[in-house]
């Protein structure tokens, strides 16, 4: 009986996977400037397509409903699960592939290129130390091939629907959310959990201030912080990080944006 239910539960997500015919692009992007601008580390934000991402939306309440981690052309000398190396398989575009966890498909390896038709942001962690990054880089590619945890994705949209309905939950923010194993992730909570591992915070739970509790000068939160489980982490919340800068990758400073050429209508 439970592996019929498994069975019907991926089945349900697989189809959901299947892309909106009502898809907005709301600016083009341009693949030189974005190669000559992203960097090993950074985390693309995407307004997905599919029927999966319409449903992330509405509990997340962001229209970033999927994360993938660049890695560039650190795959290129690595083979694919199908024995291919990926610089074979990809050609150019394996010097810019993202690694990346997708319901049905588990932890995969793409070009950067897939993107290009999506509205994306990219995230870059600020101050993070050069071996911290190598070692975040090398924890994110550790895990291709890994399953990918329906159960956490199932969990976060009922925990957002408890916080909707003002239902009171246990789940605190160090609580783990799915199965909870260490074969098993989602997108955001893979890239978080590799950042975690090297002390660097997402969004971290703020400790309750009391009068009189110093305000941290050097610190982007201004006080205590508590380590939010990775399990909990998604897409939007390296958008709203205080500690992850946003490349705009298609302004270039040594073109002028000449903002009043821009209109087909004038």
């Amino acid at each position: 009986m439970l592996s019929l239910s498994k069975y019907l539960r991926k089945k349900i997500l697989t189809s959901l996977d299947k892309p909106q015919k009502n898809y907005v692009q709301r600016a083009y992007n341009n693949l030189q400037r974005l190669y000559g601008a992203i960097r090993p580390g950074d985390v693309i934000l995407a307004e997905g397509r599919s029927e999966m991402s319409g449903i992330i939306r509405l509990f997340t309440g962001s229209h970033w409903t999927h994360a993938a981690f660049y890695v560039g052309d650190r795959l290129k000398d690595l083979s694919g699960p199908d024995g291919t190396s990926y610089a074979k398989k990809h050609g150019s575009d394996g010097d810019h592939m993202v690694v990346e966890a997708y319901s049905g498909q588990g932890v995969i390896a793409s070009p950067l290129s897939n993107y290009q038709e999506y509205n994306i942001r990219i995230c870059r962690p600020y101050g993070i130390e050069e071996d911290d990054l190598e070692k975040v880089v090398a924890l994110v590619i550790s895990r291709l091939g890994m399953h990918y945890d329906d159960q956490n994705i199932l969990a976060i949209a009922m925990l957002a629907l408890r916080k909707l309905l003002r239902i009171s939950t246990k789940d605190t923010v160090k609580a783990c959310l799915g199965n909870c194993d260490d074969f098993q992730v989602i997108c955001s909570g893979m890239i978080a959990q590799a950042f975690q591992s090297v002390g660097y915070p997402i969004v971290p739970a703020l400790l309750p201030k009391t009068q009189g509790d110093p305000f941290y000068e050097n610190s982007p939160y201004g006080g205590g912080l508590v380590m939010r489980h990775y399990s909990q982490i998604t897409p939007k919340d390296f958008d709203l990080s205080p500690n992850f800068n946003i490349i705009k990758y298609n302004l270039n400073n040594q073109i002028p944006f000449d903002y009043k050429a821009l209109w087909a209508d004038r």
